[in-house]
């Protein structure tokens, strides 16, 4: 079924569910949705279950036409579109235009049924800089899997609680685990990374987070390169840490001082460039 057609992509736009598995050791980043807490709300909010594909938008600039009468939700940033971290029926003909960030980066749409594109390593997930899924642009259609669109009788919308809708302008702590390089550091680098604010860098993307504030001091030695997880909080050189993101690199050789919560990471996601927050150490 055919229910939306893309008429401008803005700053970005890919499909993405929640990435794939068990494939990193073949150089192969997981990838999926950047804010997998928004992602699974858009997703619950019309049905689906929580890993169904997504539509995830980058900033303001993008522009979708209803083709057909159909229940679609919105979560994530609040880029001026329609109603966010809502549910209901999108008639055919209305338009879905986010012309102005004001809060977060990353806006997602779900479709019930939840969008069809194809399977590649048991996901559906687009990650451009591996060349993985499609390349979406102006013009494109997309489809869903035949399901009944409407909302059951007498419900209009549907909202999660207001606990769960974010305000990502005033992000709470930010949860980190040492990591396995934390111990080259001078104690200086721990105390340094969990009592300073940071900001996230205009250079950021779906692979990596540079992120800005007073720099750390580094190892005096050099390491080899290892694994890397996502959310690995890797220190360059030059001090400034790096967070690696959904589509980062499966292998580094910078020194890993920390590991950030999972939960934390939707959040750090979510940081666009002049909002500030704190690391915490969990515990």
């Amino acid at each position: 079924m055919k229910i939306l057609q893309i008429e401008q992509t803005g700053l970005g736009m890919s499909v993405q569910d929640r990435g794939r598995t068990g494939w990193k050791k073949y150089g192969v980043p997981p990838g999926g949705a950047m804010d997998r807490h928004a992602a699974r709300w858009a997703n619950r909010l019309v049905g689906n279950a929580d890993d169904a594909a997504v539509l995830e938008l980058l900033l303001q600039g993008g522009r979708l036409r209803v083709l057909t009468d159909w229940t679609l939700a919105i979560t994530g940033a609040d880029c001026g579109g329609p109603a966010n971290w809502e549910a209901r029926v999108y008639r055919a003909g209305e338009v879905l235009h986010f012309p102005e960030n004001r809060n977060g980066l990353w806006t997602y749409i779900a479709a019930t049924g939840g969008f069809q594109e194809a399977l590649f390593l048991g996901s559906r997930a687009a990650s451009p800089r591996s060349g993985i899924g499609r390349q979406l642009r102006a013009g494109n259609v997309l489809e869903v899997m035949e399901r009944t669109p409407e909302l059951p009788p007498a419900i209009a919308r549907r909202q999660p609680t207001l606990a769960e809708r974010r305000d990502y302008n005033h992000p709470p702590p930010l949860l980190i685990w040492p990591g396995p390089q934390k111990e080259d550091f001078p104690p200086e680098a721990w105390r340094r990374l969990i009592s300073r604010p940071w900001q996230v860098s205009p250079r950021s993307d779906r692979t990596g987070y540079r992120l800005q504030g007073e720099p750390l001091p580094t190892p005096a030695h050099e390491m080899i390169s290892e694994p890397v997880l996502v959310g690995s909080i890797q220190i360059p050189p030059g001090g400034h840490p790096i967070v690696t993101m959904r589509d980062g690199p499966t292998v580094g050789g910078y020194p890993k001082i920390a590991l950030m919560e999972k939960s934390s990471l939707d959040w750090l996601a979510q940081c666009r460039p002049g909002v500030q927050f704190h690391f915490q150490e969990a515990v």
